[in-house]
């Protein structure tokens, strides 16, 4: 139900939410935050609330798993705040009163939780999808993270995850676990022939400068809120060095066929893609589609879900082993 805090009973659950109300009180004091209201927002990967301090500021707090590795939490916020001095719209991060960026916080003697603060981006989420010129401003936002990406130069101790044919690996092995509740075996067989054609892929396309560096990795419409119609990126928990087509990808997936032709035209209306871009995108799609499922299937609410999209993913996979074009609509 909740891995990342082991949180898989009700009983369990209840407790964390006894420990995450003292961490938030432990962590406003740590900020120098005196609260007008703090409003439970969710727990996924971390436990997250939307606080209003009486100065008027607006912050989304996060509380991280006790395990969870701080050096690269830290370096998330690095990202953000060397984002934000580039002039993008983007959550910067806060530090405590001692200057830290990861606070950690108690919930008792025996632990420490890290604890960031970040800005809270005001905004409003697109409600039934995307309409077209939203597609096309956020291609525009992705070639502007892009372009700051290649001018920056990661700091001494700077960790982050990477996104590429090892990351599939792993996320493979984790839907080998799991993917019998949804999956034939004929079907699974298909998967491993995907994923062994992308890493091969992968592993052929050098990751120059032009192509490769930090990454959102997740911007999909959910992680996107508009501010006077102008996207601005939320939740960056899984950027990393990655391609920048696999960063398209990621937002392709939620996209209608003919949109997805639109996102690509406002990313070049700021920035060109590399000649091979476009014929890797199918490759990184389908990276992106794979991790995706490898996470959701863990989850046994979401199997439904899973069955009834697995017939358009099959399709494609079909397709891409196939050597036919699958993610634009022929002209």
């Amino acid at each position: 139900m909740n891995e990342a805090f082991g949180a898989n009973s009700e009983d369990s659950l209840r407790l964390l939410l006894v420990q995450a109300e003292q961490v938030l009180m432990s962590a406003l004091e740590k900020f120098g935050i005196k609260e007008e209201h703090a409003e439970f927002i969710q727990i996924s990967d971390h436990i997250t609330y939307r606080v209003s301090a009486r100065s008027g500021g607006k912050f989304l707090l996060r509380i991280h798993p006790v395990s969870a590795d701080v050096p690269a939490i830290r370096s998330e916020m690095m990202w953000l705040n060397w984002l934000s001095s580039q002039g993008l719209p983007v959550p910067e991060g806060v530090a405590d009163q001692e200057g830290n960026t990861v606070a950690i916080c108690g919930a008792d003697r025996s632990q420490g939780w890290p604890v960031t603060l970040l800005r809270w981006i005001e905004g409003e989420q697109a409600e039934g999808g995307l309409d077209d010129r939203q597609v096309y401003r956020m291609g525009v936002l992705m070639a502007r993270l892009h372009q700051a990406a290649q001018s920056f130069v990661p700091p001494e101790g700077f960790v982050r995850p990477e996104w590429g044919a090892a990351s599939l690996t792993e996320d493979m092995q984790r839907l080998e676990r799991r993917h019998r509740a949804f999956l034939s075996s004929d079907e699974w067989a298909l998967y491993v022939q995907a994923a062994d054609l992308i890493r091969g892929r992968i592993a052929a396309w050098p990751p120059g400068p032009s192509r490769y560096g930090m990454i959102h990795a997740d911007l999909h419409e959910g992680n996107v809120v508009f501010t006077d119609g102008e996207p601005c990126p939320i939740d960056f928990g899984r950027c990393g060095f990655g391609y920048y087509a696999y960063d398209l990808a990621q937002a392709l997936i939620g996209l209608y066929p003919a949109q997805r032709s639109m996102l690509l035209d406002g990313y070049e209306s700021m920035r060109l893609l590399p000649k091979e871009s476009v014929s890797m995108l199918e490759t990184f799609f389908l990276q992106a589609v794979l991790e995706n499922q490898a996470f959701h299937a863990g989850n046994p609410q979401e199997i439904p879900s899973l069955k009834e999209q697995k017939g358009y993913i099959l399709s494609a996979i079909r397709s891409y082993l196939a050597e036919e074009p699958f993610l634009f609509p022929a002209k």
